[in-house]
């Protein structure tokens, strides 16, 4: 059985090497996709580390290092593959970096013989993680999408009872003192870690196929908020409203003369769009899209067509444009320049 859970450990973490591999080379810069290939380099560290144990020498707490990541880092993946806008703030640059940074230090304070503050660290390293990992479970829980959602509602099921069950058998039964013989217990690690990378992978896989969808079903349309609706885009368009960087939907809704509230229900309604803010981004990525392609604004910079098509600053504008074209604006703007026969991106 020992030889069993070292050998599945040592395949596992080729199987998440190969996929650092493939986010390095081939994956496309989002959130979704680091996160992921730091997860899967995290994992094969920690897993060639305990499937070769001191086989490694004086390298082990090195490889080691590399493994401090993969709870936090999973956290991540999970959050970006569970919600539509998963962008990474000052909160969760930080949950990763303190449960990072005692696996960074570790190694260095053994190589000088300083061990004193070691165990504090682990301990800390060990709260963090167990707040990343309870975080990773509530963001597969959040949200729930409604039956008509079936792949989605499978996916997270899955998800759900393969992360719980392994984090139950590792961190409960195995990390809690628990006496487990070393056979047995390398073998259940093994294979939690297997099936973690499995799920995690099938995720990842469907993800690619199937954008995140907006759970919430829209109301159902009356006549008057289609008509509403309709005059919102004729409004819009004539006066280019969306180019006002503070348009909000108190601003379009005294613009048309109504209440808020029927205006917002118009847009998801009658208009079947997600809420006001995506409404009024399409239209500003439209403007920016039409600039970039027009070779008499060629002399504009990404910053100042970004300003230009309502957005107050180039983050924002580089986000909503790569989430809408799937290419930044720079790159949308050469492909443009390509010839008469290159392809409009879509």
């Amino acid at each position: 059985m020992l030889a069993f859970g070292l050998s599945l450990k040592l395949l596992c973490a080729l199987a998440a090497l190969a996929w650092a591999v493939w986010v390095l080379v081939k994956a496309p810069r989002t959130a979704l996709y680091l996160s992921w290939g730091v997860f899967t380099l995290s994992l094969s560290a920690l897993l060639l580390a305990e499937g070769l144990g001191d086989a490694l020498g004086d390298v082990r707490p090195w490889i080691l290092m590399l493994s401090g990541g993969t709870c936090s880092v999973l956290w991540l993946f999970t959050r970006a593959l569970f919600r539509k806008n998963a962008e990474i703030g000052p909160f969760e640059l930080a949950l990763v970096l303190g449960i990072i940074t005692p696996s960074l230090i570790k190694p260095m304070l053994l190589s000088v013989g300083f061990v004193a503050p070691i165990d504090s660290l682990v301990r800390a390293q060990s709260l963090l993680s167990s707040t990343a990992l309870i975080l990773s479970v509530w963001e597969a829980a959040r949200c729930w999408p409604s039956s008509e959602h079936r792949g989605e509602v499978a996916l997270r099921t899955a998800y759900l009872g393969v992360f719980v069950t392994g984090v139950f058998l590792c961190s409960i039964l195995i990390g809690s003192g628990v006496s487990i013989p070393p056979a047995p217990a390398t073998a259940i690690e093994a294979v939690c870690a297997a099936a973690i990378l499995g799920v995690c992978s099938i995720g990842l896989l469907y993800r690619m196929r199937h954008p995140v969808p907006n759970h919430r079903a829209a109301p159902e349309a009356t006549d008057t908020d289609v008509e509403l609706g309709q005059r919102l885009l004729r409004l819009m368009e004539r006066e280019q409203l969306y180019l006002d960087p503070e348009l909000n939907l108190n601003a379009l809704a005294r613009s048309l003369g109504e209440p808020p509230n029927r205006v917002s229900r118009a847009i998801t309604a009658g208009l079947k769009a997600p809420n006001v803010n995506q409404l009024i981004n399409a239209r500003r990525i439209a403007h920016a899209r039409a600039m970039l392609s027009n070779p008499d604004h060629d002399t504009l910079s990404i910053l100042q067509v970004a300003l230009e098509s309502g957005f107050n600053s180039i983050g924002p504008f580089n986000r909503a444009f790569k989430s809408a074209t799937e290419q930044t604006p720079r790159d949308y703007r050469r492909e443009q320049r390509k010839g008469p026969d290159a392809l409009p991106a879509e």
